[in-house]
């Protein structure tokens, strides 16, 4: 799950990090002196794109942003510094362990930088005062132990994959995070729901789905099961256009949900159903087929065994549809055809 800017900050004031003082608003508001009015919007790129403006005229900037079509805005006060930094947690999915991410250039156009440098911070030890004299050093600046100590607070307790400060400014009293960007792990949403309700938030279980780039749309149930049609498509000459897996017990409206999500998709020209019915019964997973080709045109190949199988099998037959039992020659028939 994606933060907003004033979310993260949220976030970084638990953890102790500072941030300028400011207010969220959805409408224009007066402001004494020169303030920065940011949009916000879950996109990156936003200076660059107009929609953080430095300005001593608070509504009329607001007024004009609103007809761009923003509807939401942190108002912060001004900040002065003479430098900018980039800063950041996240898991090295390799290491299995956290890595602060550094720049001593920061700003809209980090991603240019060439002098960014990776320090792994073991979860069993924690940050020490040796690797935060270590990045003091590589960005030459003070002051960094509280901000790397609660960006690697927000990844651990948090349970986030980025937690990400740019820019970090530098100024004559002290260190402030101009930006926040955090993104929270989806599948540990679960055990945060205090910051869920906090941000007004909610938590939905919802099926695993990633698009990948072929033209083979694949449905299972069960991840293992899913994985392993994606693997025998390609041993088998095609290429799979995603992952997606609709769980133990799914009844016919998932099924039917599932199906129209894939045939949206245009690069897919075909689908194949690998099920496998315990809970899920075979009967319920036609049914959904049956309403889906109702509202989409796809070629379905559909391997289908377990609880009332012969009922789904027999539903699928009377529409016309291949059933099979045997995944190999569901997935050769889609294949060829």
């Amino acid at each position: 799950m994606k933060l907003y800017e004033y979310e993260g900050k949220e976030i970084f004031k638990l953890v102790g990090i500072p941030v300028p003082r400011g207010v969220v608003t959805d409408k224009p508001i007066k402001w004494e002196g020169k303030a920065v009015v940011k949009s916000q919007i879950l996109e990156g790129g936003r200076g660059k794109k107009g929609l953080v403006r430095v300005t001593e005229d608070v509504y009329n900037t607001i007024l004009e942003l609103q007809k761009l079509g923003v509807s939401k805005f942190l108002v912060e006060e001004y900040i002065p510094h003479y430098r900018e930094i980039y800063l950041s947690c996240l898991i090295d999915r390799e290491a299995a362990e956290p890595i602060i991410v550094v720049s001593p250039e920061g700003g809209v156009d980090v991603e240019k930088a060439k002098n960014i440098r990776i320090f792994h911070i073991p979860i069993e030890r924690g940050v020490r005062d040796f690797d935060v004299l270590e990045i003091e050093k590589y960005l030459d600046v003070k002051g960094l132990k509280p901000i790397i100590q609660g960006l690697y607070r927000i990844v651990n307790e948090f349970e986030a994959e980025l937690a990400e400060i740019n820019p970090l400014a530098v100024t004559e009293s002290g260190l402030v995070a101009l930006d926040s960007k955090v993104i929270l792990e989806d599948n540990a949403l679960f055990r945060h729901q205090d910051l869920l309700q906090k941000f007004g938030r909610s938590y939905e279980k919802t099926d695993s789905y990633v698009e990948l780039d072929g033209d083979i749309g694949i449905i299972g149930n069960g991840a293992g099961l899913t994985m392993a049609t994606m693997d025998m498509v390609k041993l088998m000459g095609g290429n799979p256009a995603d992952f997606l897996d609709i769980g133990g017990g799914a009844g016919s409206d998932k099924v039917e949900e599932s199906i129209v999500r894939l045939a949206k998709n245009p690069k897919v020209r075909k689908i194949v159903m690998n099920i496998y019915c315990g809970i899920t019964r075979c009967d319920e997973v036609a049914q959904g087929i049956i309403k889906a080709l109702e509202k989409v045109k796809i070629p379905i190949y559909v391997r289908i065994v377990g609880t009332n199988e012969e009922e789904g099998r027999k539903l699928l037959s009377q529409r016309g549809i291949s059933a099979y039992e045997d995944p190999i020659t569901c997935i050769g028939d889609a294949l060829r055809s």
